[in-house]
């Protein structure tokens, strides 16, 4: 008997290939084999938006080989990923092969590429599920229609080359209002109060907390000043008014007004999904959620230890927090053995799936085999695989801890006249659980809001002195710009995007010349970026609506569990979309602005016009296209000229110059009438230098 099984990655069929006996021949479709067309919209909206799939041009190579095996196959098992975008390149292959006995056919998925998990799907085939199929499908159209019919317009109002999509758009205008919301911020100061006091010989601090009954600490001032500072007599926000506070506490007498003393626990955060290990590789490691998804690819697919392909890691896309009970068990097993009996709680802990739609037969994101500890298999690692895993690994080995233990201590103060409430308060650990492995985010904010400190023994009614007072100065801060984690985690919150995207969202606007990532990687939105969202907003307000976004998120998880029909959810939006689009195209003004300089062109010596596309402004000869002068801008506005002309007439056409042109390697001569002439001559490095000084232009 001779099996066909398709995965989508050349690394997964190496790491299966590992499992599966000479019956099986593994075979690879490098990603979809069909897609809609690059150069037309490939979508028939007037019947029932009917896609037309044409093959990807490496599947030209790829399809006869397949199909060859395929027909001497007894079955056919389609293995691609779980999820949505799996299913649909199952389904694509099986569209593909359609002259093939349709009972051959056997979709099998797992989460994790290990023996177990093969040898098991292969036991359980099923059908294609054409729900998930209708729902990839159903969000690859949308998203062909946004771009290609709004694409158009942007190219003539504002400038070519621009394009538009459904959720990235809407991410960029995150952006946009987070700009809007800092220019527009004003600088408020504000005033805090602490005092030092003593019992004995000891001295410790105590925040001003409450003044006349109402909460005046640092933290809540910073809440009232968003709300509505003016009209809040709580907030001090002269130094003179908590001056005034210091001259009335001076002489007053102080006591301790109560002593809170309890036991509270911190519970471990559940495995990674998606999204948080997004947010925590960025946080923690620095990489990019490209760069965290391409690496996770990696481990998920296999790497190679001590020759052999393992599969590291469970599926990397997912937003779902189930473990499975047998790497559950697995985790007891090593939590026991290596930290003790009583890091391990009784009954495994179980976390809530994460957001509707997130499917519980899917895994979290944690190791195959926790036994593979990072250190064990570091030199089997790069450095960035090493460290994910590292991540991946400590994180679901907490997850399944005991909680850590705290005593919290607070003690509060008042004058005596209680006009004045003064608060102190601070955690000691007293058993570390699940910190001994992992140490969230979160938990370093909540040290952050205690004080933390040595307190001598204090009880109710013992009195106080106070040594002084210490009036301190506050700024409030514009809300930050956005990194991106913090853009996924509000891209999250508000239900955009689903975790197969969000790393391509990021790339897709900051490769738009939309955003840009500055030095300090915060992410920021450019001129470009702004004008074309403020075009979108005033004539597409549902494709920009956040929660129009989400809502279509919501009904794509519907069509993938099989409870909207993907045809209707389509028209519906159509609906709206194309009336949007017909009012855009009759009523949006063009800013397409002319801007003509004094540069003269390198080439033939006429004025340029200042441009800008998605890579930034650069100048054009204003004799385009007949003359193909080009100047581009760097981000100091230095010129760094692309083409020099020189004195030397082209001995090939006999009508234009030489001229010279960087290409990817060296500079080179070229006719200045390309592409009519297409003359080409190499130049020495003496010559290039002269050509170059004339200009004032640096070599490197």
């Amino acid at each position: 008997m001779k099996n066909l099984v398709i995965v989508e990655s050349p690394t997964k069929q190496k790491t299966i290939s590992r499992f599966l006996s000479g019956d099986y021949v593994i075979r690879s479709s490098f990603g979809h084999l069909r897609d809609l067309p690059k150069k037309t919209l490939g979508v028939d909206v007037e019947k029932n938006f009917k896609p037309s799939y044409v093959v990807v041009e490496r599947g030209k190579k790829i399809v006869p080989e397949i199909t060859k095996i395929a027909m001497s196959s007894d079955n056919i098992y389609l293995a691609t990923d779980p999820d949505r975008e799996g299913e649909a390149i199952s389904w694509h292959i099986m569209e593909i092969l359609k002259n093939i006995d349709r009972k051959k056919f056997k979709r099998i998925a797992f989460h994790e590429i290990t023996k177990d998990a093969i040898l098991g799907a292969l036991k359980n085939p099923r059908a294609i599920d054409m729900n998930l199929v209708d729902a990839q499908q159903a969000r690859r159209i949308l998203d062909r229609i946004v771009g290609y019919k709004i694409s158009p317009l942007l190219w003539a109002k504002i400038s070519g080359g621009l394009s538009a999509g459904r959720v990235q758009s809407v991410a960029v205008r995150l952006l946009y209002e987070r700009d809007k919301e800092i220019s527009a911020f004003e600088v408020k100061d504000y005033y805090s109060l602490s005092g030092r006091f003593k019992k004995d010989e000891n001295q410790f601090d105590a925040r001003l907390f409450k003044w006349e009954g109402e909460n005046v600490d640092r933290y809540t001032t910073l809440k009232l000043f968003a709300e509505d500072y003016k009209y809040r007599s709580s907030v001090f926000d002269t130094k003179e008014k908590m001056l005034a506070v210091v001259k009335y506490l001076t002489p007053e007498k102080f006591k301790v007004t109560a002593v809170d003393k309890k036991v509270t626990s911190s519970r471990p955060k559940p495995p990674f999904i998606t999204s948080s290990l997004q947010q925590e590789s960025y946080n923690k490691l620095g990489f990019t959620p490209d760069r965290t998804m391409k690496v996770a690819q990696k481990l998920y697919e296999g790497i190679a230890i001590k020759g052999e392909m393992r599969g590291l890691i469970t599926y990397m896309r997912t937003d779902s927090f189930n473990v499975s009970d047998q790497i559950q068990k697995q985790a007891q097993e090593f939590i026991k053995k290596n930290f003790g009996d009583k890091y391990c709680p009784e009954k495994p802990p179980q976390y809530l799936k994460k957001v509707k739609g997130a499917q519980e037969a899917h895994e979290s994101i944690h190791p195959t085999d926790v036994n593979l500890v990072p250190d064990s298999i570091k030199n089997s690692l790069t450095p960035d695989e090493y460290k994910l895993y590292d991540l991946i690994w400590k994180k679901f080995i907490s997850s399944q801890m005991e909680n850590a233990v705290f005593e919290q201590l607070t003690v509060e103060i008042s004058d005596e006249h209680n006009k004045s409430l003064f608060k102190v308060s601070g955690r000691t650990l007293k058993f570390d659980g699940y910190l001994k492995v992992y140490s969230d985010e979160e938990e370093k904010k909540d040290d952050d809001n205690n004080d933390n400190m040595t307190l001598p023994p204090l009880k109710k009614g013992d009195i106080l002195t106070v040594v002084d007072f210490d009036v301190q100065s506050h700024s409030t801060t514009p809300p930050p710009n956005y990194n991106e984690a913090s853009l996924i985690k509000t891209l999250e919150n508000h239900g955009i995007g689903r975790p197969s995207t969000y790393a391509t969202i990021i790339s897709t606007i900051i490769n738009r010349g939309y955003v840009k990532r500055d030095k300090s990687r915060k992410l920021l939105i450019t001129e470009l970026g702004k004008k074309v969202t403020e075009k979108l907003i005033e004539f597409f307000p549902d494709i920009m609506s956040l929660s129009y976004t989400a809502d279509i998120e919501d009904k794509l998880d519907d069509v993938a569990d099989g409870n909207v029909n993907w045809v209707e959810l389509m028209k519906k939006f159509y609906s709206s979309f194309s009336k949007e689009l017909q009012e855009a195209a009759e009523n949006m003004k063009s800013e397409k602005v002319i801007q003509h300089t004094n540069v003269k062109c390198p080439i033939c010596g006429a004025d340029m016009i200042l441009r800008e596309s998605r890579y930034g402004k650069y100048l054009t000869c204003s004799k385009f296209p007949k003359c193909r002068g080009k100047i581009n801008l760097a981000n100091n506005n230095a010129e760094r000229f692309k083409a020099i002309k020189t004195t030397e007439k082209c001995d090939k056409c006999k009508d234009g110059y030489m001229v010279l042109r960087k290409g990817p390697k060296n500079y080179f001569l070229g006719c200045s009438n390309f592409p009519k002439c297409r003359n080409v001559k190499q130049i020495s490095q003496a010559e290039i230098d002269k050509l170059l000084a004339s200009v004032g232009e640096n070599k490197s």
